[in-house]
């Protein structure tokens, strides 16, 4: 087995000694690490600015808006305001800090969090690079770059990604100090990191107890190492380090909690959130109902704490056995696939095509690689004398055991990614070299090598590996729904194709198929409802818009489409109330009704922009404004009726901008001919004669217009302005006049 080289040219299953340079500690990254650790930057920043793109228009959730308000209100009033439910003070630090630099804009502040979320890369292949060498600190650094979960958790104000970015910091600094041992300023870092940590997330206080255990029983690389005279006597490294990491994390801990005792009038160590939630977790009043007692004490924060300690203990004992259905459903769920349950219990909310594949590879698969990988690797990792798993199992325990106490929201998870990383990396790097992948191999159980430490640590491996599996399989039947969808999409596909070259029976069959295999889908309903209108049957259309309906009430697509049928019936006020659903996702709704709408409704000589009966003849215009027009985009477009002989068409359109601003100059093109327009402020109708011999619509009855115009931003002329959109010009409304 000695011959058996480690992908970082030590030996996989033997420990290398501190200092021997078998894994690279010590030395300064070369030239060619320095290039793969900006190369994996700019991958994760390239996902993560990705996905800030598509998270634009994501509404704040409560806890989110919670976090903003008292972060604007630290700025505002100079005041630190305490949650409803008491949370640690120093994400709302870094949010009032992220304000006064970046502005307020939400964006803005999902810009910081990508970059701080980007910038995470460098602890994960520090900490890999540690503990198994370079080659498994590239992998380690790809799977943070490349992981949707933790990318999208930017995007969220909450304080996952600051946190994340924290105890990966943390654990590297640990791992460096038992490389280091005679740096003393090492272990005050880990100490304040792990301060600021607690302070973000009360849940990292766990680990001052595990980090100090750590550094003071674990050997470095001599036991016998001194660090010099101090105050007339030697101090050995373990217990030095140990007090000075203990010391570096009072510091910032205690303040807080001599502000809470000044502030309550009693213990509060960080926040009172562990208390509250047992009971609001266990309670079977449910947690609306705690929420409410909890509030009615005010800021009486230690009786609150107190007494959710009291009541949650009691919900726990006096019904044991409701705890334990109620812990083997969070258990479950904790080792959920997060992105594809996402996808399947929200599916009136619309998600692009490429942002559902790589929230599925990116995302689920990823967490299963790093679960299955990081779970093998931690236990089949060779040991060595700073070895981080008497760290890093505790914590992923605790991590796991606070969800089942507590209740489980997948981000809550997300503090088990720096414990997986590393083993996991390590796993995909043995595994990358095939005499390694051999020796794997040589450990399994139903191996004669496989005996002694080696062989049971190979037998844990497999029947954790077996647990983990059949946990997340509990939860939902994957592999049944996934064959499941991907029969019903490729079916919805030939129902499309099959109705863009008029195959009425062909996309009937199609949509059929889709339903045997789920019978909720709105898309294939919609198929079918498409294929009654080509045959001229508007009643049978309606009946499978409402089964649609029926099946999936918010989706916009049978909405929109039941609003068309009904505008071409002459009832505008039901078709008003249907086609509102424009603004019910973040799709483009206005380009699908524009593909799927002309054999519907005929196109008109006039039409008022912004009307709500506008869908179907537009697109590349924002949301109707409530004066009765809507913005344009840098481009947009317009669908009117094509006249059979000269004509002009005019337009009621405004520049929008302050008045003192420069005329803006847009281009107008219509019928294969362009025009340049100086848009002078205040509304204007713009004319342009037209002659049908030249037409350029993509329709035989109807004449496209297409206005191109300069753009800008509200809040670039007044800060105080909550809009940021990207806005074109005004347009009231648009009309044809033959000659």
């Amino acid at each position: 087995m000695n011959n058996i080289q480690h992908p970082d040219d030590s030996n996989p299953l033997s420990p290398a000694p501190i200092g021997s340079g078998a894994r690279g500690e010590g030395k300064k990254p070369s030239t060619s690490e320095v290039i793969t650790i900006l190369m994996l930057l700019a991958l994760a920043l390239l996902l993560r600015l990705l996905i800030w793109h598509w998270h634009d228009q994501y509404p704040l959730g409560g806890d989110e808006r919670e976090y903003l308000d008292q972060a604007l209100l630290l700025l505002q009033e100079r005041r630190y305001v305490e949650l409803r439910l008491m949370r640690p003070p120093l994400y709302t630090g870094f949010l009032a800090a992220s304000i006064y630099l970046f502005d307020s804009l939400i964006q803005n502040l999902r810009f910081v969090q990508a970059i701080v979320s980007t910038l995470t890369v460098i602890p994960a292949y520090g900490l890999a690079r540690v503990l198994f060498g370079p080659r498994t600190a590239a992998i380690a650094g790809l799977l943070v770059a490349l992981n949707y979960t933790l990318a999208a958790s930017a995007t969220e104000i909450l304080t996952e990604t600051l946190f994340i970015g924290g105890l990966t910091t943390l654990l590297w600094v640990l791992a460096a100090i038992a490389q280091r041992p005679r740096t003393p300023w090492l272990p005050i870092l880990a100490g304040l990191i792990l301060g600021a940590l607690t302070l973000i997330r009360s849940v990292a206080l766990p680990l001052l107890p595990l980090g100090a255990l750590w550094l003071l029983l674990h050997p470095t690389s001599s036991d016998s190492m001194n660090i010099g005279p101090i105050s007339g006597r030697t101090y050995r490294i373990r217990p030095y380090a140990t007090c000075l990491f203990l010391i570096a994390s009072l510091l910032l801990i205690t303040p807080w909690t001599i502000r809470n005792y000044v502030t309550y009038g009693g213990l509060i160590i960080i926040d009172t959130t562990g208390a509250e939630n047992v009971w609001l977790d266990n309670d079977p009043a449910g947690r609306e109902a705690v929420k409410r007692e909890l509030y009615a004490m005010g800021e009486d924060r230690v009786g609150r704490q107190q007494i959710a300690t009291q009541r949650g203990i009691a919900a726990i004992t006096n019904n044991p056995a409701r705890f334990f259905n109620k812990a083997w459903a969070e258990t479950t769920k904790f080792f959920a696939l997060q992105q594809f349950d996402d996808l399947r219990d929200r599916p009136a909310i619309w998600v692009s095509p490429l942002e559902t594949w790589i929230r599925l590879l990116l995302g689920d698969a990823t967490w299963l690689l790093l679960l299955l990988a990081g779970t093998i690797g931690l236990w089949l990792a060779p040991r060595s004398p700073f070895d981080m798993r008497w760290i890093l199992a505790p914590w992923a325990i605790y991590t796991l055991f606070t969800a089942i106490i507590f209740h489980v929201e997948l981000r809550y998870r997300l503090p088990l990614y720096p414990a997986l990383l590393p083993y996991a990396a390590w796993l995909l790097a043995s595994l990358s070299r095939i005499p390694y992948s051999r020796e794997i191999l040589r450990l399994s159980p139903l191996s004669r090598s496989g005996r002694g430490g080696q062989g049971v640590r190979a037998i844990a491996a497999l029947a954790t590996l077996i647990i983990l599996i059949i946990l997340t399989s509990l939860h939902r039947p994957y592999l049944q729904e996934s064959g499941m969808l991907i029969a019903k999409h490729i079916a919805i596909w030939q129902a499309e194709q099959a109705l863009g070259r008029a195959d009425i029976a062909a996309a009937r069959n199609a949509a059929g198929a889709a339903l045997l295999n789920d019978d909720r889908s709105v898309l294939a309903r919609v198929a079918l409802a498409r294929a009654d209108l080509l045959e001229q049957q508007p009643t049978a259309a309606l009946k499978q818009l409402l089964d649609a309906e029926q099946a999936i009430a918010a989706h916009p697509h049978a909405h929109l489409l039941r609003g068309a049928i009904l505008l071409n019936q002459g009832d505008t006020q039901a078709a008003r109330a249907e086609l509102a659903y424009e603004t019910a996702s973040l799709e483009d709704l206005q380009d699908w009704a524009w593909r799927i709408f002309p054999p519907i409704i005929a196109p008109p000589t006039h039409i008022t922009i912004g009307s709500g009966l506008d869908l179907g003849h537009i697109r590349g215009f924002y949301p109707a404004e409530t004066g009765g027009f809507r913005w344009a985009h840098e481009t947009a477009e317009i669908r009117l009726a094509a006249p059979q002989k000269p004509a002009t068409i005019n337009l009621h359109i405004a520049p929008g901008r302050s008045s003192g601003i420069a005329p803006v100059e847009l281009t107008i093109r219509v019928a294969g001919s362009t025009k340049r327009v100086l848009l002078q402020p205040g509304w204007q109708t713009i004319s342009i004669p037209i002659n049908p011999a030249s037409s350029n619509s993509d329709h035989t009855d109807a004449i496209i217009i297409q206005i191109t115009s300069p753009t800008f931003r509200p809040r670039d002329a007044d800060r105080t302005s909550p809009d940021n959109r990207n806005l074109g010009i005004m347009v009231a409304w648009a009309e044809i006049i033959a000659q």
